[in-house]
């Protein structure tokens, strides 16, 4: 085992002048760097590299030298950090400053090497100026992409210093000189192509993708940046998005009066006809590896993802912000979170004191029909059970015909995700509704906001099992038809109960239906929802 005590006290017993200061110095205490603790490396690494910011006196070339050999052996380090973090490992949650610190000291030495030169060109730098330029874009673009991760505001600086890196290789006129990021990547980039890579990943909507999936979109960008091209005229018919370089923002749809030398443009159809392209071919039956969208890309929520991205940045989609209108409302709703919880709490309905009332979801002549509970108004002398456990209060900010937006203020690193069913009771107790959410952005403060989408206001409690063994039973929870059609019926179980073309029993309020579950409509880690076809009735 590495005696990585022994390393502090000998870093400890070297005299101060000894630090690092230059490449030499730099190798010599890579290979002194724990081989067996890679977090306690990186977190040496992000040190040594804060404290080459803070030293002023040491020469340009002689910094750019050194940040860039450090930075290209923190790589696979920081690599493992932020692959534990998104798998959520036992240590991964734990990551995440020095994940944070390592593109935000990285960004700055980036960034006071172009300063250092920009006030005092010296010689011999000049070929890696795109290299350092391009980098430094990398590691803005990756503050904002965590940012995205954690569902938090993108820093206004970050946008800031984007807009300002790709406007010094604008000037400098290497924006769209190719190069390799680093020494093992396998493909070429640009400036210019790591500068529009943010832009559309925050065009993507990233507050309505899981972590996970904004990821991939990230690493499907470095494949389709290539296809955007960032124009200094103004182009309507041709262009879709525009930056403002003044202004520490990010880009924004195109419009008429966006006129200035300040602006610049790029349109999507090259890059929308390629995704196109990349879903026929999967649908034909072309590996998605073998179109460079990665071995973990899994039908069908990768084609799902694919054509959402394709939609947002689409010139029918890019101005569509929500599918119903909403209108402003002021009121609390009680929340409860995941599939297991919600079924517990309507497996008891002494505690919903309900009311009856017929829902009829007729199909064929099977008379498929239950009797549904809703919440009715309870006296306030009555005490209220229902959300005991578990329970989360959220203020409604809007709602519309299938959804609500709320607030509520919870700690930042709150277990709530995208695609999480919930069960929603509003305040006045007239409706138990069942909902999953769609959108969640934080703010620093602890304000949470999150938009739901309410897929049922009339959930029934059912037992199902197998027909040929009654002991193998379990509860699920029935939508039952609404809108007439719009919205179908359809089942919400667990993952490891559900299996296409599966036959069951369907059992509630005395009544036994055979049925048979179909495609899935959503999957979750907690729960699926899929439609089902009812075989008979007993």
């Amino acid at each position: 085992m590495f005696d990585f005590k022994g390393l502090i006290n000998a870093l400890l017993r070297r005299p101060a002048e000894e630090g690092v200061n230059d490449l030499k110095s730099a190798t010599i205490w890579v290979q002194e760097l724990p081989e067996g603790d890679i977090h306690q490396a990186q977190a040496e690494i992000i040190k040594t590299v804060a404290a080459l910011n803070a030293n002023q006196k040491i020469q340009t070339r002689e910094r750019i030298r050194t940040i860039l050999y450090l930075d290209d052996k923190a790589q696979r380090l920081q690599a493992s950090l932020c692959q534990n973090y998104l798998q959520d490992s036992a240590f991964g949650r734990h990551y995440l400053p020095t994940i944070l610190s390592f593109w935000s000291e990285m960004a700055s030495a980036y960034k006071t090497c172009l300063r250092n030169y920009a006030q005092k060109p010296v010689r011999g730098v000049a070929t890696d100026l795109p290299r350092i330029t391009a980098r430094g874009i990398h590691y803005y673009a990756m503050l904002a992409k965590w940012a995205h991760i954690r569902y938090l505001p993108v820093d206004g600086r970050v946008w800031r210093n984007l807009h300002r890196f790709y406007l010094f290789a604008e000037t400098e006129g290497f924006a769209d000189t190719p190069l390799k990021l680093y020494s093992d990547s396998t493909q070429q980039t640009t400036c210019t192509q790591q500068y529009l890579h943010p832009m559309m990943l925050q065009l993507a909507a990233p507050e309505s993708m899981q972590p996970p999936q904004i990821e991939q979109v990230d690493r499907w960008l470095d494949h389709w940046s290539e296809q955007l091209l960032l124009e200094k005229q103004i182009r309507p018919h041709r262009q879709l998005f525009a930056i403002n370089l003044e202004e520490p923002k990010p880009a924004k749809k195109l419009r008429r009066n966006m006129v200035d030398e300040k602006y610049r443009y790029w349109g999507t159809d090259a890059l929308i006809e390629r995704i196109e392209h990349s879903v026929e071919r999967i649908r034909d039956g072309e590996l998605p590896a073998r179109l460079g969208l990665g071995e973990d890309f899994r039908m069908p929520a990768g084609l799902d993802l694919l054509e959402s991205v394709a939609t947002r940045w689409s010139r029918e989609g890019a101005g569509i912000t929500r599918k119903h209108e909403r209108t402003s409302k002021q009121k609390t709703v009680q929340v409860i979170q995941g599939l297991a919880d919600t079924i517990e709490q309507l497996s008891h309905p002494e505690r919903l004191r309900s009311r009856r009332k017929r829902i009829s979801s007729a199909s064929g002549n099977t008379g498929f029909e239950i009797i549904g509970p809703t919440v009715p108004v309870a006296p306030d002398s009555k005490p209220d059970h229902l959300f005991d456990s578990n329970m989360l209060e959220w203020q409604i900010e809007n709602e519309s015909q299938y959804g609500i937006g709320a607030k509520f203020y919870a700690d930042l690193n709150i277990k709530l995700n995208i695609g999480e069913l919930v069960g929603l009771r509003l305040d006045e107790q007239t409706r138990f509704a069942i909902g999953i959410v769609r959108r969640i952005q934080k703010n620093l403060d602890g304000q949470v906001h999150v938009g739901v989408e309410t897929i049922n206001q009339t959930p029934i409690m059912v037992k199902l099992e197998e027909a040929s063994n009654d002991l193998t039973s379990f509860d699920a929870i029935y939508l039952p038809e609404a809108d007439e059609g719009m919205i179908p019926r359809c089942l919400l179980i667990t993952p490891q109960h559900y299996q296409p073309e599966r036959n069951l029993l369907l059992k509630a309020q005395g009544k036994t239906f055979s049925i048979r579950l179909k495609n899935a409509i959503e999957t979750n880690n907690d729960f699926v929802r899929v439609r089902f076809g009812v075989l008979a009735k007993y």
